[in-house]
């Protein structure tokens, strides 16, 4: 007969991985200056004749550079703009211009937005629901700054005409 006794079952491991790559360059190495800017070794000046025996010795800063750019492949959305606009200014020394929205866009927004709140207002006033009134802005047509506004750009085009450099009033 076969072998008498219990058979262990295999212990199942369930591995996932990480949500994403942890960020290095939050943490201050030691090549860090106050500002996190890192202060670049020369690996011409740094040699050394004891690296001979030891074999390739690598900068701990570099490998993780190396790594995170490695992990940066994975980033998506938000983050993957993050990332390019910080390696943008470590190459540049400048930010990254952002991206401007269409005025089509914007005042596409902004009419949906005109909406929405019309349909609130209504809804709200079917259901009983009391809300303050939103008063319109009142353009006072005597008032100083508007008077201000008109003598700024000169006088308006139907008033009189130029000749020889002169401008001549209708009367």
């Amino acid at each position: 007969m076969g072998k008498s006794g219990k058979k262990r079952k295999p212990v199942v491991v369930v591995s996932t991985p990480a949500s994403a790559f942890p960020d290095f360059s939050k943490f201050n190495a030691p090549g860090d200056d106050e500002g996190g800017n890192r202060r670049r070794r020369d690996n011409f000046n740094s040699y050394n004749k004891n690296d001979e025996k030891k074999g390739v010795e690598m900068v701990f800063a570099d490998a993780i550079r190396e790594v995170h750019k490695l992990g940066s492949t994975q980033f998506t959305g938000k983050q993957k703009r993050n990332y390019e606009a910080e390696e943008y200014k470590l190459l540049t020394g400048r930010e990254k211009k952002k991206h401007k929205v269409p005025v089509k866009i914007v005042r596409g927004i902004k009419h949906a937005a005109v909406k929405r709140e019309k349909k609130l207002a209504q809804s709200n006033k079917d259901a009983g629901i009391i809300t303050a009134v939103r008063k319109d802005k009142v353009i006072k047509n005597y008032s100083e700054k508007n008077r201000w506004a008109k003598r700024v750009h000169g006088p308006a085009p139907d008033i009189g005409f130029m000749t020889k450099g002169k401008f001549r009033v209708k009367r």
